[in-house]
């Protein structure tokens, strides 16, 4: 199976910075995914790592567009969250509304990373053309595809830290996760 691992932003646009000010979104999943690219591919899958600088764009539909130049079967793009409130915690998966493979693999990576991260599962978020988060990521991807938020990392300090303290076992878990998933 080929997996497309997406890197949120892109280098002009890193995203939110880790409560430590150490990666951008960009830059802490361009150092790390290559971890689940291994793990992924010891498991026998292809799992190209892309972004969304890869089409010439920054834009959720540029992100799409990366994925599907890899012809894969799923697509993930990886982020992590922030909020106006250092209190804000958890992690949560978005995924196509009316996509049930979309679905069941956003369940198995979210499942994978709540019980590695132990914080709260804020669960899956069905996402439509009404809603307000990556509306064109998912609408012009042509595979199944999810996001991912495993944690309040740019906001809350005990979230960053956890994140960033089991990345290696995080990456570990979701490959497992994805190996579930059947296309």
């Amino acid at each position: 199976m080929k997996i497309a691992l997406s890197i949120g932003h892109s280098p002009k646009d890193g995203g939110a910075e880790t409560y430590d000010k150490k990666y951008s979104e960009y830059s802490f999943w361009k150092h790390h995914l290559p971890l689940l690219q291994k793990e992924l591919q010891q498991m026998g899958h292809q799992a190209p790592i892309v972004n969304r600088s890869d089409t010439g764009g920054t834009t959720p539909g540029h992100a799409a567009a990366a994925c599907n130049s890899t012809g894969a079967h799923l697509a993930i793009e990886f982020h992590f969250n922030s909020a106006d409130s250092p209190s804000a915690t958890g992690t949560e998966t978005l995924y196509w509304e009316s996509s049930p493979k979309g679905k069941l693999a956003a369940t198995l990576v979210n499942d994978a990373m709540v019980s590695v991260l132990e914080l709260k599962n804020r669960g899956l978020k069905p996402v439509n053309r009404q809603s307000a988060r990556a509306v064109s990521y998912f609408t012009k991807t042509r595979m199944p595809a999810v996001l991912v938020e495993p944690a309040f990392a740019a906001s809350n300090p005990e979230d960053n830290e956890r994140l960033q303290n089991r990345i290696r076992e995080l990456c570990v878990e979701v490959a497992r996760a994805i190996n579930e998933w059947k296309p």
